[in-house]
């Protein structure tokens, strides 16, 4: 059962509380007693006669039984044989048809009850209410969003205090590409409960990415990751890391270390690509420790390319191991951060100790490194991050990643590396 069915069927039940055999068979024994047709409180008072009373009461006693269709065909059969219906009981009888049809899902059909339960002018403020707020629902699940819209809005404009249709209202309208307004729509509700609900947080990030406003996309996207753990903004977001302006190509081994970590290197070019930046970068164990995964995962070791992958993979290795030595001497001496060069070298021996699983005297380097004059001390903190990360030091790694909040561009990476530590049921990879 879908949601408007669902709504219907609960709104419905409002109808049949009062609109019982016993107040049509009051009616039926004194025509001048009121008879009320959905709620004791708003109901103007009028009379049904008896064989209206009795068709509506079959009709309501099948429908409590499961049996909406046959509900449904003894209103029909009512409508089309009794003579001259008054403006209540053609109401009446409009609304509970209209109704039973929603839980039926006959949205065209209920569309016509409920407006001509309307049209006939004869009930209250708050059932005329109920019909409008049905008939938003019906016209949504129709597709005919602006007529839903309409309908939505009447509803609320009325006093409507029901949230199915303030979600045909953001939704119709969504759904009419009126993105600028979905979104004051949701702003609105927002500033009106103090939150959104997961549904609608993804509503609004989607019509901020409709409407070209990356800042606000990026900011809900990471927080419907960061607290409802939504993996499907991964690969979006990440594919705007790279696109943002004053992107520099030297962060890219930073991003592909990012989409190895989170199981995400679809290609095997994705493979071949980070182990050539980590190989460039001095770092042949991690170079290694990528290609090893690309096999692992079948992407390498297929097709024309695999004489070539192989090779490259036994060139790597063989690297690895020759500078695995004069890394770990490496170790033992102090670290220099005199000047930018001296600095760097620091940076990059501790890097490559972690690479090799060393990590603590790596760790150690890599803080000192930090209080000198690196070239670019924003990437060398994220790297950082990443380094306490490959240690299992999750805790220390958020912070570290956390505070890097210029430049924007590596600001955004690094709240990603953060969320990628803290998201639950992450994809978790070693070694990058």
């Amino acid at each position: 059962m879908n949601r408007s069915a669902l709504a219907a069927r609960t709104a419905l039940a409002t109808v049949l509380i009062l609109a019982s055999p016993v107040a049509f068979a009051q009616a039926a024994a004194a025509p001048a007693a009121a008879a009320p047709a959905a709620s004791a409180a708003s109901a103007p008072a009028f009379a049904v006669r008896a064989e209206v009373g009795a068709a509506l009461n079959q009709a309501i006693d099948l429908f409590r039984t499961g049996k909406a269709a046959e509900a449904k065909a003894t209103l029909e059969k009512a409508q089309a044989t009794l003579q001259n219906l008054q403006p209540p009981e053609a109401t009446v009888m409009h609304r509970v048809r209209g109704l039973i049809e929603m839980q039926l899902e006959q949205y065209a059909a209920a569309v016509q009850s409920l407006q001509a339960a309307l049209a006939a002018g004869a009930q209250s403020a708050a059932d005329a209410l109920q019909c409008e707020e049905a008939l938003a629902r019906a016209q949504f699940s129709l597709k005919a969003y602006p007529a839903a819209a309409a309908a939505a809005r009447k509803a609320l404009a009325a006093g409507s205090k029901s949230v199915p249709v303030q979600a045909v209202l953001v939704r119709a309208t969504y759904l009419q590409n009126d993105y600028a307004q979905t979104i004051r729509l949701l702003q609105e509700q927002q500033q009106r409960d103090g939150k959104l609900g997961q549904e609608d947080l993804r509503l609004l990030a989607s019509a901020y990415g409709q409407s070209k406003d990356e800042a606000n996309y990026v900011r809900l996207a990471e927080q419907l990751l960061r607290e409802y753990g939504r993996q499907e903004y991964w690969p979006d977001l990440l594919s705007r890391v790279q696109r943002q302006d004053g992107w520099q190509p030297r962060w890219d081994i930073d991003v592909y270390r990012l989409r190895l970590r989170l199981a995400m290197m679809d290609e095997a070019d994705d493979y071949l690509v980070l182990a050539e930046l980590a190989a460039k970068a001095g770092l042949p164990a991690e170079a290694q420790t990528v290609l090893e995964a690309g096999f692992a995962s079948g992407r390498l070791g297929k097709g024309a390319g695999a004489p070539q992958q192989e090779r490259l993979r036994a060139s790597v290795g063989k690297q690895a191991a020759d500078d695995r030595q004069s890394l770990l001497a490496a170790a033992t001496r102090p670290p220099s951060i005199g000047d930018a060069r001296a600095a760097a070298n620091t940076f990059n021996t501790g890097a490559a100790l972690v690479s090799i699983g060393q990590f603590e005297p790596g760790l150690v380097l890599m803080k000192a490194a930090l209080g000198g004059p690196l070239p670019d001390l924003a990437q060398a903190r994220l790297e950082y991050g990443q380094a306490l990360a490959a240690a299992g030091k999750a805790s220390e790694a958020i912070a570290a990643l956390q505070a890097v909040t210029e430049p924007p561009q590596l600001a955004l990476l690094a709240r990603l590396w953060a969320l990628a530590l803290t998201v639950p049921g992450k994809p978790a990879q070693k070694g990058g």
